[in-house]
């Protein structure tokens, strides 16, 4: 994956995961001044992903420019697959939650359901980056093995 379109995707990431922050703050403040209830954990869990995101961004951008000691391929790979996984799971129960209330009208619904629609999005985003880091990690690393082992050939 080339630097542009590594900065390009990071950049929708950040925007998605932004937009996402502010639905979920905005569905769940509220929750807590319009309701007595309190705001399903779907929503809760769809703010903390996208501030892990945000974390996640932070750290696959700068930590190889300016902390390459704590940048490793492994490492990026699974913080990925983590935001990936706490995306696909915070849209699915979002979903099926908004989904499932018998009276859902207002803006706070139609916030609910861009979130999990900005989610979705999201999710999207991070499976992306997910399955291009993998690919590069096992080209660059077969290719890596095959320059090694042609080498050793002509010794």
């Amino acid at each position: 994956m080339s630097q542009i379109s590594s900065l390009l995707l990071r950049v929708l990431q950040a925007i998605l995961a932004v937009a996402n922050l502010g639905l979920s703050a905005y569905v769940i403040k509220w929750y807590r001044m319009s309701t007595s209830q309190s705001p399903d954990s779907s929503v809760n869990f769809l703010l903390a992903a996208s501030i892990l995101s945000i974390l996640s961004i932070l750290y696959l951008v700068l930590a190889p420019r300016f902390l390459n000691r704590f940048a490793h391929p492994y490492a990026a790979l699974a913080v990925q697959g983590l935001n990936t996984c706490f995306y696909f799971a915070g849209f699915i129960a979002l979903a099926v939650y908004v989904g499932s209330l018998t009276f859902c009208e207002g803006s706070v619904c139609r916030a609910s359901r861009a979130d999990a629609v900005v989610a979705a999005g999201a999710f999207c985003a991070w499976i992306a980056s997910t399955i291009l880091t993998a690919k590069q990690m096992i080209v660059g690393g077969a290719a890596a093995r095959h320059r090694t082992q042609g080498h050793m050939g002509k010794i």
